[in-house]
């Protein structure tokens, strides 16, 4: 018998080819074996997706360089990685909506006692916001690559290697604020909390991560925060001009 992936020529004990290191599968298609090719990845505790969540907490610097090293068979492409959780939580938030949030962001309004200040409406707000999340999420990734990357461009890593960098970390922080939302707006039904906690866990996680992967001081890690937050501003700044400029120009011509 040969391989079916790289025509290797096999024994009969093989359980996986020494050539590839295909698994070597002699049952038919059954139900169970169906349910253990789409659920053994998930649950199995020895697999790329959860040694790329589990590493990225205990060893931040093994999972970021290991990819841009060359080694892309030991965990999870960082891409992939990043596309399963935008779809993960689509269906995540389509099936567990925030009315929660709706109620506490309600309070913006009811605060504007000004006739001309326009009311938003947050439920429609947060609906349009989660239809187009996972588009949402890959394209700020650039956004914080550009100023991880200008934060940290003296430590030698280009710019693609910080898409790598933040991809692997946002999607973390994801999964983990899907986790705080859980237990604070399902759970616990407290939504006041749930937007400072997971800032905080958001930007602790992240000057852990850059800590453990360039070696930082606590004076270096002061001074990267601020070095970030000021280059986000500069940012912010930056997009709020050009975007006021679109909209008044639009304005203009449609006069």
């Amino acid at each position: 018998m040969n391989c079916k992936t790289c025509d290797n020529l096999l024994e009969d004990q093989d359980k996986f080819c020494s050539n590839c290191g295909a698994k070597i599968v002699h049952d038919r298609l059954s139900f169970k074996g169906t349910m253990e090719e789409f659920v053994g990845p998930f649950l199995s505790w020895d697999n790329n997706f959860w040694r790329t969540f589990i590493g990225l907490f205990k060893h931040p610097k093994d999972v970021l360089e290991a990819y841009i090293n060359g080694a892309r068979k030991k965990y999870f492409q960082p891409f992939s990685y990043l596309i399963l959780y935008t779809t993960v939580a689509v269906l995540f938030y389509k099936l567990f909506p925030l009315p929660d949030i709706y109620d506490f962001t309600a309070n913006f309004n009811k605060g504007a006692t000004d006739p001309n200040v326009p009311q938003i409406d947050m439920k429609k707000f947060y609906s349009s916001f989660y239809n187009y999340y996972n588009f949402i999420i890959i394209l700020t990734i650039p956004i914080y690559s550009l100023l991880t990357y200008l934060t940290f461009k003296r430590k030698g890593n280009n710019f693609f290697e910080h898409l790598v960098f933040n991809s692997y970390m946002q999607t973390n922080i994801g999964y983990v604020s899907i986790f705080i939302q859980i237990v604070l707006l399902h759970l616990l039904h407290q939504p006041s909390p749930f937007f400072t906690i997971q800032i905080l866990f958001s930007v602790c996680f992240s000057v852990y991560v850059f800590k453990k992967l360039y070696h930082l001081n606590a004076k270096q890690v002061v001074v990267s925060i601020l070095k970030f937050w000021g280059l986000a501003l500069l940012v912010y700044i930056i997009l709020s001009i050009l975007i006021g400029g679109i909209v008044i120009l639009t304005m203009l011509l449609s006069k």
